[in-house]
C-alpha cells in the first residue's frame, strides 16, 4: 500500500459485484422487466453503465407513477433465479470470515432490496458473520447518501461527530455510489476495481483475495 491506512474497527461491504457475482441474474431480471413493458433491449454494457442506485432512486424516472408496479415485475423476475444463480467471488467467504475473527464488526450495506439481501445471506449461511445488514429501503435514504452506513453502525459505539467517525471504518464496494457513500459517512473508501479510478484517498484492490492480503499485512 502506498499509504498506510488505520486498521478498521469495523468494515462494511457492498454485496452485488463486491462479494457476489450477481450481474448475470440482475441483468436477466432487468431484461424480463423491459420485455414486459415492450421497452428496447439493453446490452449488458448498457445495463452495467446504469447500475448502482436503488430501485426507488431509478424506477420513478423510468416509469413515473407506475414505478411500484414495475418494481414488482422486476423483483418477481429476480426472485425466480437469484438463489440458484448466487455465486460468491473467489475468496469472498474467506475474506468475510477473516474480518469477522480479526475485526469483529462486519456489515453489509447494499442498494439491493432489504428482504432479498437478507434472504441471500441466510441462504449462504453467512448471517452469523454480520452484525448489521442494511439494504435498500432499510434507512431513510439509500446509497450514495450516508444514512445506510449510520444505520449499520447504530448498534456499535462508533459515532459520527462533525463529519468524522470516532473510529476507522472501511467501506468496500465496486461502484461510484459506494465511494460517495463512504466519503459522505467518513469511512475509508475501498474500491474493488482493476485499476485506481479515484486517486490516493481511495484504497483500490482488484478482488477479495487482494483485500485479504492487504488486511493480512497488518498482522
Amino acid at each position: 500500500m502506498a499509504v498506510l491506512y488505520p486498521f478498521p474497527k469495523a468494515i462494511l461491504f457492498d454485496w452485488d459485484n463486491t462479494l457476489m457475482d450477481t450481474t448475470p441474474v440482475l441483468y436477466k431480471a432487468f431484461r424480463v422487466m423491459r420485455q414486459h413493458y415492450n421497452l428496447p433491449e439493453y446490452s449488458m454494457e448498457e445495463y452495467q453503465a446504469k447500475t448502482g442506485l436503488s430501485l426507488r432512486e431509478t424506477f420513478p424516472d423510468l416509469f413515473g407513477d407506475r414505478w411500484e408496479e414495475a418494481k414488482k415485475v422486476y423483483l418477481d423476475a429476480y426472485q425466480e433465479n437469484h438463489l440458484a444463480m448466487l455465486t460468491p467471488f473467489d475468496k469472498a467467504k474467506e475474506l468475510v470470515r477473516f474480518c469477522y475473527h480479526k475485526i469483529g464488526k462486519v456489515g453489509v450495506v447494499s442498494n439491493k432490496t432489504g428482504f432479498i439481501l437478507k434472504e441471500e445471506i441466510d441462504y449462504l449461511g453467512w448471517q452469523d458473520f454480520f452484525f448489521a445488514v442494511v439494504g435498500a429501503g432499510d434507512a431513510p435514504k439509500d446509497k450514495p447518501a450516508p444514512e445506510p452506513v449510520f444505520k449499520a453502525l447504530e448498534t456499535t459505539n462508533i459515532v459520527c461527530q462533525n463529519g468524522k467517525l470516532s473510529d476507522p471504518v472501511w467501506f468496500v464496494g465496486d461502484g461510484d455510489a459506494d465511494m460517495k457513500c463512504a466519503n459522505a459517512a467518513g469511512c475509508l473508501p475501498v474500491r474493488v476495481a482493476d485499476h485506481n479510478k479515484d486517486g490516493e484517498n481511495v484504497l483500490t484492490v482488484k478482488n477479495c483475495q487482494e483485500l485479504l492480503s492487504v488486511l493480512y499485512s497488518y498482522k
